[in-house]
């Protein structure tokens, strides 16, 4: 993502899931965190379902990605809304940090700061984990000003349901998770509370194949890349091989042409 998730990461010890074909055979220890900034095959639909069905916890968080495509494949009537959901009122300097105080379930977190959000739709009260306030909208025409046809008033933006013997958790935000935010209010302790308190602690897995990656990402996963190659035997050989020759013919040029006498013209 922009900004990385290192430091979220590293609290809850989450390993990178590079492909979502080595998921654990046992899901039920596991909780695979998924941001889907990129689409999912087929296949990698299946999979996750699978994982979920079978026990394992889902922590889907979106805003504008394709995380609908998961929720309509795993059979759940719920939705990202996937337009900007803004608060000019309770908000944190700007409407595009909305404030959230309401949940269903206290916790040792009162104030969580989202950052550029959607909200969901489709979810039953029963299932809502977290409410805006009563000034928050859906800016669907995105003028950043709320219009009478758009939607405004108290909005889920988190959720909580059961997926065959899984769990899914759905939140309108990833953004929580980055690393200029996830230190803000009680953003932490608040995705923390999601994957479950310390009695039932479990493996956290990070899906890292669906962020889409900058320049900057992919330059730096190319130098990764060479330098374990280059730090293997077999290409360290042939490198000075190659360099040795070359050395050696242009001394050898060097040589032939100092030791040529210069023609009379």
């Amino acid at each position: 993502m922009w900004n990385g998730v290192r430091a979220f990461s590293e609290y809850v010890s989450a390993t990178q899931l590079e492909s979502v074909n080595n998921l654990p055979e046992d899901p039920e220890t596991s909780i695979l965190i998924s941001v889907p900034y990129l689409q999912y095959s087929s296949d990698e639909l299946e999979k996750i379902r699978v994982f979920v069905d079978g026990g394992g916890t889902l922590l889907l968080a979106d805003d504008y990605g394709y995380g609908n495509q998961l929720l309509e494949h795993l059979g759940v009537t719920m939705r990202f809304n996937g337009k900007p959901m803004l608060d000019p009122l309770f908000c944190y300097k700007t409407q595009w940090f909305p404030k959230i105080t309401e949940f269903t379930k206290p916790g040792d977190f009162q104030l969580v700061i989202l950052n550029h959000a959607t909200a969901l739709q489709n979810v039953p009260a029963t299932q809502v984990i977290a409410w805006t306030a009563e000034s928050s909208y859906i800016d669907f025409n995105e003028n950043l000003t709320w219009d009478k046809s758009e939607i405004k008033g108290r909005l889920p933006v988190a959720a909580k349901t059961s997926v065959g013997r899984g769990t899914l958790i759905v939140v309108g935000d990833p953004s929580l998770m980055i690393n200029t935010m996830v230190n803000r209010a009680d953003n932490f302790a608040f995705i923390n509370h999601l994957l479950g308190d310390e009695k039932e602690k479990k493996n956290v897995l990070f899906d890292i194949s669906h962020l889409s990656q900058t320049p900057l990402d992919t330059s730096k996963t190319a130098l990764i890349r060479i330098r374990e190659v280059m730090a293997t035997p077999y290409p360290l050989v042939a490198i000075i091989l190659v360099i040795f020759i070359g050395v050696s013919i242009w001394m050898m040029r060097i040589g032939g042409a100092v030791g040529k006498q210069p023609q009379n013209s």
